[in-house]
């Protein structure tokens, strides 16, 4: 190898990128096992190949191999995302070892499970009026998938269900979480003195993708139905503005690997048409790695909750409430946290068949209130923000606290529960929103409207929260987002302001120097003088790169980003006014409250 190296005949470009290797380890085979003992079906496997499904020779070479180690592909057959195929193989288990060494396979896993739902032990401990559904229809024309378990058609107004024809009738308990969930997205918790329920913000399409059979394929049968559901709103040309899943599989989290459950909704997810919430899982009172995030709640294009434990001032991580970190990119996981109950504090939700308000808690909770944050938010604003942007929205209003919380356990904070509180400030703090497409070639400016004359020693608060939705290379994990922004923050011409550095995670270490440009979501907060102060702005870079090298500019496709930025000058009652006089160019948003929206509807 080292005379091919050095040979004239060698393109300078291959000797280029040979000398940045630091390091070469050969991929044993028993590296690509991750068989767990207590598999459910130890018979079945589930393997991640390198081959892209024109790679016919390859594919025909592994199954080949299969039937000759006695066993074969299910007739689930195969999936594919660029880069990567997915089989389910049913084998016997002393065979497996002699299939990893198919130099082709990437990874082979035990079949997953999928997960079940926290029991809680806590009861609602306040009496409940009788409730019953609102007579008006949903307050915006937008449309909601969630995909569960069925919803018996008990919100007729509201929810549609759907389910494929060859589907077994719905079991007791999955019935009872999809409506829980549906409900919780429709209505969100129940105030105890509430005498009505309130008038729904959008339109639901709950896809029963529940009962699964009781076989190794189940939860992989659940994704395809899932998958199906994107495809076929997205070739009708209305693709769903939002969307909850509060399922998935349960699979030991990798930092070198992505699911076949994460990569394939990253790659249906990445036009950013839909907002996608997705529960982190309820595995966070297990040890060390098993308490780490469950697919999808990994996917950089998806907007992954976990649960709080109360809607107090004071609030923790509900402690079953699955932890990160992600992986790098997608480090913050999960992005937020949202109350989810506990049993000192449970989810107040209306279920018509159980007859009325009942106490839930889980992380399946806390995502589709997440969402009807969303949804608010949108019915407010008259769908004038993109789904990326309602995401940043709700980051950039998020509370954290440095001294009680963690990355690891609450992503970038909790929620507020209520719409208003993301689309309305105090009258010394402005919300600024930016959104569009960005290419790349084309760097762009966003200013930052900080309004000269302000009181002298004014201490400015700026809050700034990027948000983009990228295309994914599966095969490449550490690797993993192939387009990136590169934003720097000036204070002043040629002064840069340290904004979104290494110093945002407490983890630095764990960070290579560069991989925050990698990252679909960038959020920071600090306080500087408006003295120092002098035309700020934001300088955005689109980068782009194939297997973690860069490519042609004509060969990436544009990105949908939003920023969102929130200025504070304490005392400056004026601030909103200052900054129209001074920067005219950016347009007033009018929104409107919760009841003037539900006044429209009524």
């Amino acid at each position: 190898m080292d005379a091919k190296l050095r040979d004239d005949g060698t393109p300078d470009g291959k000797q280029e990128q040979f000398a940045r290797i630091e390091l070469i380890d050969p991929y044993g085979n028993e590296e690509k096992l991750r068989i767990r003992e207590d598999s459910k079906w130890p018979d079945y496997i589930h393997v991640t190949l390198h081959a892209h499904e024109t790679d016919a020779d390859i594919l025909a070479a592994f199954r080949s191999l299969v039937e000759e180690l006695g066993g074969s592909v299910t007739a689930r057959g195969l999936r594919f995302v660029p880069g990567l195929t997915f089989a389910a193989v049913r084998i016997q288990p002393n065979q497996v070892a002699e299939l990893s060494k198919f130099s082709r396979i990437r990874l082979i896993r035990s079949m997953p499970q999928l997960q079940e739902e926290w029991q809680l032990e806590g009861k609602l401990t306040k009496a409940f009026n009788k409730l019953k559904l609102p007579e008006q229809t949903a307050i915006s024309s937008a449309k909601a998938a969630i995909f569960d378990g069925g919803i018996a058609n008990v919100f007729p107004k509201h929810a549609n269900e759907l389910a494929s024809s060859n589907l077994l009738p719905p079991l007791p308990d999955d019935l009872a979480h999809g409506i829980n969930v549906t409900s919780t997205f429709l209505f969100g918790t129940i105030e105890h003195k509430a005498t009505s329920l309130p008038i729904p913000y959008c339109q639901v399409d709950h896809h029963r993708v529940l009962p699964t059979s009781d076989s190794p394929e189940q939860a992989l049968d659940v994704l395809d139905r899932i998958v199906t559901a994107f495809r076929g709103a997205r070739a009708s040309g209305k693709p769903y503005r939002f969307a909850n899943i509060s399922l998935g599989p349960v699979a030991t989290f990798f930092d070198d690997d992505v699911h076949e459950w994460t990569s394939r909704l990253d790659v249906e997810l990445a036009d950013g048409s839909t907002l996608c919430t997705a529960a982190v899982g309820n595995n966070g009172l297990l040890d060390g790695e098993l308490a780490r995030i469950q697919p999808p709640g990994d996917a950089v294009n998806v907007f992954s909750i976990g649960a709080a434990g109360s809607t107090k001032k004071k609030w923790t991580r509900a402690p079953y409430s699955a932890i990160g970190p992600g992986r790098s990119p997608g480090y913050v996981k999960p992005d937020v946290v949202a109350f989810g109950g506990s049993n000192e504090e449970p989810v107040a939700v209306f279920n018509p068949l159980a007859g009325g308000v009942i106490g839930v808690a889980g992380t399946s909770f806390a995502s589709p209130l997440a969402l009807r944050v969303a949804a608010g938010a949108d019915a407010m604003s008259r769908s004038s923000f993109d789904p990326v942007t309602l995401q940043a929205l709700i980051i950039n209003a998020c509370q954290y606290s440095a001294y009680s919380h963690t990355r690891p356990e609450v992503g970038w904070g909790r929620i507020p529960l209520n719409p208003e509180d993301i689309l309305y400030t105090p009258l010394d703090v402005v919300r600024v929103v930016y959104q569009g497409v960005t290419r790349p070639g084309h760097p762009q400016k966003a200013l930052i409207p900080v309004p000269k004359g302000l009181p002298s020693g004014t201490s400015v608060k700026l809050g700034a929260t990027f948000c983009y939705r990228a295309p994914v290379d599966s095969a490449h994990a550490i690797n993993y987002t192939r387009a990136g922004l590169w934003v720097r923050c000036y204070k002043a011409p040629k002064k840069t302001l340290p904004l979104f550095g290494s110093g945002m995670y407490k983890t630095e270490t764990q960070l290579r120097r560069d991989s925050m440009r990698w990252d679909t979501v960038l959020h920071n907060k600090r306080k500087i003088s408006a003295d120092d102060l002098d035309n700020p702005y934001f300088h955005i870079n689109y980068q782009v790169r194939d297997e973690s090298e860069a490519v042609r500019v004509e060969d990436a496709v544009p990105m949908p980003f939003a920023l969102v930025l929130t200025i504070e000058a304490p005392g400056v009652t004026d601030l909103m006014v200052r900054i129209q006089t001074e920067f005219p160019v950016l347009q007033t948003l009018n929104v409107q409250s919760h009841a003037e929206v539900e006044s429209q509807t009524s």
